[in-house]
């Protein structure tokens, strides 16, 4: 059995992609522009309850509750799973902090 060493996923709803590290959001981008969004509500925080890591599939027309001790998130109901492109890595919430990319 390989070890799967995947960090990344991305949960799609309708007008939205999710991009977590882990259970932490890291990355909010709307699916029709493609702007990715740096004040969304969701960004760092932690989802709640999600499937394995291989099982995204089972998450089809579930909602994401993302929590922190100030806000909760819910998505609407997720359409797709995957893995993000690795150019998506780029446009993440935490090389924004680092002074990487503006935001």
């Amino acid at each position: 059995m390989s070890l799967n060493r995947r960090r990344h996923r991305l949960f799609v709803t309708r007008h939205t992609e999710y991009h977590l590290r882990a259970d932490e959001c890291v990355g909010v981008r709307d699916r029709e522009t493609g702007a990715w969004y740096r004040d969304h509500a969701a960004l760092r925080l932690h989802a709640l309850k999600l499937p394995p890591t291989g099982h995204d599939h089972v998450w089809l027309g579930q909602r994401i509750q993302f929590w922190s001790s100030n806000t909760d998130v819910v998505t609407s109901p997720v359409v797709a799973v995957g893995r993000p492109p690795r150019e998506c890595l780029d446009n993440y919430v935490s090389l924004a902090r680092a002074g990487s990319i503006s935001c």
